[in-house]
């Protein structure tokens, strides 16, 4: 096998070891420790109005018609300020809210659990912390603001099924004598909901003021230690922002798609029209604790007149389908990494066979399988080409020995060597280069994809995204790889051969605590290459017995001619004769 072989296995290792390794200083933060329990009491007031620190625009709101109920709710008045809750099921999620500024406390997504334990219970997006909520409004006036206290609907509970729809209304007043009604429309087959706020301006003296939502959640990581963000996302003018527990407070005004919160595989944003003018900033606490504040421009309400900001929440799984579907950017929230342009359509890809198998760890088999023979005619030439560079070997040799002395020549004859028996010196090591970002790709989509959390192979292996508990892949797939390597030609160089033997054990240790589901790509490649190998090889071995042997006598050094010696004289003296008697 040539150096260069050698060295495109070992970029590839460093690649593959040294990726999270090269994340962790990129991302240092989300390397903290953390536990499932953690829960740190904020040490800031997170009601306090942000207009001290943002400027407020001077455009009015627009004036919005109030949509046709569905479920007319009536409402009726409590007296004090008592807490009431009322609940909201659809077959997606259950959520909880509270009259007081007509917040979520609890919002529990009915198909997706903490962890695969069978007792484990949903996932809940606002995990109330001190009785901090999500999605509470209050007014802005006169720089001052006011948590609403509404009147709850008349019903505690509501469940929705099929494709049914729901819409209830909170109302209240202010001191100043605003009405406020806040408008709720829920479908049952969405994790989107429908938001308006409304303000009345009963009084006889025109009113200024502000809307001001603040969405809160208490943040945990899907694992211990994780690369991936978690806490306020942005995304304003088509580029994703986010805060880092720290980092400094984002702000900014005007337009944008979204703002929420997040971790790897849940997304909560607040989704306002596209023609919105809002004052946003996100703040985070400690590193469970974010908030994200939106308030709407001024807005100037005449007597007998009314104002309102109407907007969209989705409170839900970062599923691709449900991202892209909105056309809104909302797939941006998924960290696809540096290779997302194949990451995307390998997830696709994925999903669509899933839809047909049932089973993601097949899907990731036919996959592996057609990413198999989409390389096959590079394969087949990289592998072809070794075997002749084999077969050339003692040429080579022979060559080395014959212009040692001579390094142009020698590399001369080398490439004229390599010409003849059309072998590229460097086509071993492609297959192994070009597989890099599909398996870079393919270790992002299995890492972040939610469709693949806690997806199910075969009988120990429950959770594709986790390592295999038992290390039983990793261990198949260095056993593969270790036979792989022996159907390869070996180096000639002994320090060479012996570093190739022990890459089996180095990949095995390193994939030990991989995802099960890239051991599983790992090791198909590798039984597949196997198969391909030895098809190769039979096809060599036959097209070799056909060929005549290499005549290596042309590269023989040639004979040195002999130095021919002068006769020696027999007669002695000087050189003069004696002169003859005549």
């Amino acid at each position: 096998m040539e150096k260069r072989v050698i060295i495109a296995i070992l970029l590839s290792l460093a690649v593959i070891v040294g990726y999270p390794y090269i994340l962790k200083q990129v991302y240092p933060e989300a390397y903290t420790e953390v536990t499932e329990e953690s829960a740190v009491e904020p040490e800031k007031n997170v009601t306090t109005s942000l207009l001290s620190k943002i400027g407020i625009g001077e455009a009015p709101a627009e004036k919005a018609a109030p949509a046709p109920k569905v479920f007319p709710v009536t409402t009726r008045a409590l007296p004090g300020a008592a807490e009431e809750l009322t609940t909201v099921e659809t077959p997606l999620f259950k959520a909880v809210f509270t009259n007081h500024g007509g917040a979520i406390t609890k919002w529990e997504l009915k198909k997706y659990n903490a962890t695969r334990e069978a007792d484990s219970l949903p996932v809940d997006l606002v995990n109330n912390l001190d009785s901090q909520t999500t999605n509470r409004t209050s007014i802005v006036i006169n720089n001052e603001t006011e948590e609403i206290v509404f009147n709850s609907p008349l019903r505690s509970a509501y469940t929705l099924d099929g494709r049914e729809k729901l819409e209830f209304v909170y109302s209240g007043t202010t001191k100043e004598g605003l009405v406020v009604e806040k408008r709720y429309k829920f479908s049952a087959d969405t994790y989107m909901v429908d938001t308006e706020v409304r303000l009345y301006n009963r009084s006889d003296a025109p009113v200024t003021g502000h809307i001001e939502t603040l969405m809160s959640a208490t943040l945990k990581k899907e694992t211990k230690k994780s690369y991936y963000h978690y806490g306020p996302v942005v995304y304003e003018d088509d580029e994703i922002l986010r805060q880092d527990s720290d980092e400094e407070a984002l702000r900014g005004k005007g337009a944008l798609h979204w703002i929420g919160l997040e971790n790897k595989y849940f997304l909560t944003v607040l989704l306002p029209p596209a023609s919105a003018h809002l004052n946003w900033a996100t703040e985070v606490y400690d590193e469970d604790f974010a908030t994200t504040t939106v308030i709407s421009d001024e807005m100037r309400i005449a007597p007998g007149a009314d104002a309102a900001v109407v907007y969209s929440t989705f409170s839900g799984p970062k599923l691709y389908s449900l991202m892209t579907n909105k056309h809104i950017g909302l797939e941006e929230s998924i960290e696809f990494g540096f290779f997302a342009i194949m990451a995307k359509p390998f997830l696709v890809i994925l999903n669509l066979m899933q839809g047909y198998l049932v089973n993601y760890g097949i899907a990731i088999v036919l996959f592996t399988v057609a990413i198999k023979l989409l390389f096959y005619p590079l394969t087949k030439h990289s592998m072809t080409s070794m075997k002749e560079m084999q077969r050339v070997q003692p040429q080579l040799a022979a060559i080395k020995k014959r212009f040692k002395d001579n390094k142009e020549k020698m590399n001369k004859e080398v490439m004229g060597l390599y010409k003849k028996y059309k072998i590229n010196p460097v086509s071993g090591c492609l297959p192994m280069v070009l597989q890099i970002p599909v398996f870079i790709a393919l270790y992002e989509v299995l890492y972040v994809a939610i469709e693949l959390r806690h997806a199910p192979l075969i009988l120990w292996i429950t959770d594709l995204s986790a390592k295999d508990p038992y290390y039983i892949t990793p261990v198949l797939m260095g056993a593969s790889m270790y036979f792989q390597q022996k159907m390869t030609p070996s180096s000639p160089d002994p320090t060479q051969a012996k570093m190739m033997q022990f890459l089996p054990i180095v990949f095995t240790f390193m994939f030990l605590n991989f995802p099960a589901g890239l051991v599983l790509y790992w090791l198909t490649n590798n039984l597949l290459s196997i198969g391909q190998q030895v098809i190769i090889n039979k096809a060599h071995a036959a097209k070799a017995s056909s060929v005549p042997p290499i005549d290596l006598t042309q590269y023989d050094e040639p004979d040195t001619p002999k130095e021919v010696k002068p006769a020696k004289s027999q007669h002695k003296g000087k050189g003069k004769g004696k002169k003859s008697k005549k």
